[in-house]
């Protein structure tokens, strides 16, 4: 029954168990049950084909024949969902989903799926709604919790998403990552004290990953235009791991948007130090938050060097181009793109 490539979960076995290999009834087979069975046979056989839209048809009756029959119109989910039809597979989902709450009798497979094509159509109202369901069902379930604070998150839900992951750092008060994802939520709401806090207590409860927790919580500021506070946490990571090549690559994104592109360079020289065999994707990157500022002259310096260490890679030679470009340097910009082709490039892989 189960599509090609569809990884089983303990749900789906669970239903195979329950509707499909467990004898409850100890009568004899009818006419009714070979058809139904020879059915079955035929619609995942053509699952198992790639046939999916044929095997809707089949299933549907199965459905309209066997209303009761979980395993059938999960079948029906998945063949619907396979042959394009997802949203006609989301309301088989549903209807699996809420028949699960009404017994009591949560699995998480119908959810789990649910939350997956939900995330998959950026339906976040959607998704909300699915997971508060699920944790009004399974409130000691953290693994929901989690999933329903970023649906939270997700569509700016900022307050419930903060009050949320609250709960789950006085659940789990040693957890640095629920302390994370209340800082997010405390950013998201426009309180950056209360952010950093929340990040701080999570390099205390794992100090071995401070520098990860503080450039999470940088590039977060970073997203919300308080570029001068990341700037100082980007420069706590340093502190707390000094040799991390990343780190230093996002202090030096953080002076592009402070206007400060000279101090920028250094920090990208210190992280190529540090990793010289990334030294053309750094110079590469930094071109990159150059040309967003508009910086195209130092853009181009960037991308001079990205072609340096990596001559046979296209990819920078183009965005070369595209830099001279941009300065109105179209004989530069066209010299650039036939060295590209003379030279018959090929990508470097990182």
């Amino acid at each position: 029954m189960m599509p090609r490539g569809r990884e089983p979960s303990p749900g789906l076995f669970f239903y195979l168990r329950v509707f499909r290999d467990v004898k409850v009834s100890p009568l004899p087979s009818t006419n009714v049950d070979h058809a139904i069975s020879g059915n079955l046979k035929r619609a995942d056989d053509l699952m198992k084909a790639g046939r999916s839209a044929e095997a809707v048809s089949i299933y549907r009756k199965l459905v309209q024949d066997c209303p009761e029959e979980d395993s059938h119109l999960l079948a029906l989910a998945w063949a619907l969902h396979d042959s394009g039809e997802k949203r006609e597979a989301i309301a088989c989902f549903e209807q699996l989903f809420g028949r699960e709450l009404a017994r009591g009798l949560f699995t998480g497979f119908a959810y789990d799926e649910l939350v997956r094509l939900h995330r998959e159509g950026n339906d976040g109202k959607a998704l909300v709604s699915v997971c508060e369901r699920a944790a009004a069902a399974q409130p000691e379930d953290v693994g929901i919790l989690q999933t329903l604070g970023e649906a939270y998150l997700s569509t700016g839900m900022a307050a419930e998403a903060a009050a949320l992951f609250g709960k789950l750092t006085e659940r789990e008060p040693d957890a640095p990552g629920y302390w994370c994802s209340l800082g997010d939520a405390r950013l998201a709401g426009r309180d950056p004290d209360g952010a950093e806090a929340a990040y701080n207590r999570a390099a205390e409860n794992d100090p071995a990953t401070k520098a990860v927790f503080l450039s999470r919580l940088a590039e977060g500021l970073m997203r919300v235009g308080l570029l001068e506070r990341a700037r100082t946490v980007w420069e706590r990571s340093l502190k707390a791991c000094p040799k991390e090549p990343f780190c230093w690559t996002g202090l030096g994104d953080c002076l592009v948007c402070l206007g400060k592109p000279a101090a920028a360079a250094e920090a990208y020289r210190r992280a190529i130090e540090l990793r010289p065999a990334s030294a053309a994707a750094f110079w590469h990157r930094l071109g990159q938050g150059l040309v967003r500022e508009g910086l195209h002259s130092l853009a181009t310096e960037a991308f001079t060097e990205a072609v340096a260490a990596a001559p046979e890679d296209p990819f920078h030679m183009l965005r070369l181009a595209q830099s001279y470009a941009a300065q109105g340097q179209n004989e530069l910009a066209e010299k650039t793109i036939q060295r590209v082709k003379t030279k018959k490039c090929r990508p470097a892989r990182y």
